[in-house]
């Protein structure tokens, strides 16, 4: 069994996460430190909850244009707000580990005025995930999803474990494929229409 990193207390298999800001490593924690710390005033500044909402922007704006914009090798990314570095933030996965990339402030407030659901984006430990892959079927996705941080992490840790040689092998994009296929059962579809209606 897993122990809770803060109480030692054991936890099973799907559990919470702490995000320790200064290191921006996760810990597993029980369901009584995850209440404690859902208020930010427990964790002092130095640990935040991860949240749990998982959304599929049904109607996300971005050009290709925009895309082509952030210049990145791969066509996954990550972003979200650190308020340690003060910035905006964008990781690609590779196999070496989460790769940093520059994303311009400008860019990004394009997007977010194209795309308002951003401006809720929990700092630090919710980001926008952008699956442009082409699949072994030759089909092009153009996803985009809210997501937890730790799912990042997720997706980070099984492309570094499971690439091999140049071109990252079978294995890999079967377990990109899994991953995403996981991932669209679990999270919630959201239009802005939809959202327009709720709130009225």
């Amino acid at each position: 069994m897993e122990q809770c990193e803060l109480c030692s207390v054991e936890i099973p298999e799907k559990h919470r996460h702490l995000l320790e800001l200064s290191s921006r490593t996760l810990l597993c924690v029980c369901h009584p430190c995850s209440i404690l710390f859902g208020d930010p005033v427990a964790g002092a500044g130095k640990y935040r909850l991860v949240p749990s909402r998982y959304l599929l922007l049904a109607d996300f704006c971005m050009t290709d244009e925009q895309w082509d914009d952030l210049m990145l090798p791969v066509n996954m990314v990550y972003i979200f707000h650190s308020t340690s570095a003060q910035r905006l933030m964008a990781f690609y996965p590779s196999p070496a580990g989460a790769m940093e990339s520059t994303l311009p402030l400008e860019g990004w407030d394009t997007l977010v005025s194209s795309n308002p659901i951003l401006h809720e984006l929990t700092p630090d430990v919710e980001a926008l995930l952008i699956n442009r892959v082409q699949n072994r079927g030759g089909k092009s996705y153009r996803e985009h999803y809210i997501v937890p941080i730790d799912s990042c992490y997720e997706l980070v840790g099984l492309i570094r474990l499971k690439w091999k040689g140049l071109s990252g092998g079978e294995e890999v994009w079967s377990a990109i494929a899994a991953y995403f296929e996981s991932l669209r059962k679990l999270a919630t579809p959201y239009a802005r229409e939809n959202a327009s209606e709720r709130r009225a």
